[in-house]
């Protein structure tokens, strides 16, 4: 005990996640710490090598103790005695949606923590082999994730850039075509990254706001319901409309409401699309918003955003719901409340 030394340090760009690099003097770890400091904090960890010779079974000692064990030798595809890493030349890149990150020595992929680890996967090593208890051969996955991270560092090199003037004027060129020359434009990102705004405009006596900025972001967990269509979805943009005669406080408490959920996705670390509902206090009577995609129901479609990285940014319609409505969308889906409602944004969220 006492040997723990922290390698490298880091944190995910837009998750609450904590990555660390930990060599406990007999093997060497990779761990990804989600919701550091919580009630509901998980590690996520995936074994990286030996630094000391290994066992042929589990390491039951360093188990009971509570310390990260050795990889049993027959899943080590390295030296049986261990080996060492160079401490200097360790770095992380981060998956795009910013759950799940890879550990480069140099510029040689060793470990990956992907999105989708969890209780029966741990990750992937290039010093384990097969399926081993602490994480699997990284050099049978390597083609495809090898492509992901590239793809990966290419995304972050543009998000360090100035990618969001030109975004910031593709979006307000495409909400102007839809409602006019806006009306209001607030900052929601409170000076941090990445930048994000809501904008206001009207059309037929109607008030419509929409995010920006947004759809810059890929949303986590999504391929495990969408797979590989994954990134048609994982990028939105939030819009809710207002008939007239809405008061201005009610209009205002929505506005802040949406601002607050442009986040949701990379505080809880889940996605949100076509037909999710998500609870809502901030308007009395309702109780909850219904989420739909005009490319995925007869919803009247809003500002035509352009893509961002060769992917579609789409638009989630904010439908208010009271208590009927709330228990009704979660129990049959959204389909019948647009029955009932229409397909028009703005006759829906009268506040």
């Amino acid at each position: 005990m006492g040997k723990e030394r922290i390698l490298l340090e880091d944190r995910s760009p837009v998750c609450d996640i904590q990555a660390f690099v930990e060599d406990n003097g007999d093997c060497i770890y990779f761990y990804l710490w989600v919701h550091p400091g919580s009630g509901h904090a998980e590690i996520r960890n995936c074994w990286v090598c030996n630094t000391v010779p290994g066992t042929e079974d589990m390491d039951h000692a360093a188990m009971k103790s509570g310390r990260a064990p050795r990889m049993p030798l027959p899943f080590v595809a390295h030296e049986p005695e261990g080996i060492r890493l160079d401490e200097g030349e360790l770095s992380l890149l981060w998956f795009e949606e910013g759950d799940g990150a890879a550990l480069y020595e140099g510029e040689r992929l060793i470990a990956v923590i992907p999105g989708w680890s969890g209780p029966d996967f741990s990750g992937y090593s290039i010093y384990a082999k097969g399926m081993g208890p602490f994480a699997w051969g990284l050099s049978d996955a390597l083609d495809v994730l090898k492509a992901r991270l590239d793809r990966c560092r290419t995304y972050w090199e543009v998000m360090n850039g100035d990618y969001f003037g030109e975004m910031q004027q593709e979006q307000l060129a495409a909400m102007e075509a839809f409602f006019g020359p806006y009306k209001k434009y607030y900052a929601i990102d409170r000076e941090e990254f990445p930048p994000k705004a809501l904008v206001t405009g009207g059309k037929d006596g109607n008030l419509y706001a929409f995010t920006l900025g947004n759809g810059a972001l890929a949303q986590p967990k999504i391929e495990g319901y969408y797979q590989e269509e994954a990134y048609r979805y994982r990028r939105i943009e939030f819009g809710a409309a207002f008939p007239a005669g809405c008061s201005q406080e009610g209009v205002m408490a929505v506005l802040n409401y949406m601002a607050a959920q442009s986040s949701l996705p990379w505080k809880e670390i889940s996605w949100l699309g076509h037909g999710h509902t998500i609870p809502c206090g901030a308007v009395p009577g309702y109780e909850a918003v219904l989420l739909l995609n005009p490319a995925q129901c007869r919803v009247r479609p809003g500002p035509a955003f352009s893509g961002f990285m060769g992917e579609p940014v789409n638009l989630l319609w904010m439908m208010l719901l009271t208590g009927d409505e709330y228990r009704m969308a979660k129990e049959g889906g959204g389909e019948s409340l647009l029955e009932r409602k229409g397909d028009d944004p703005a006759s829906w969220n009268l506040v």
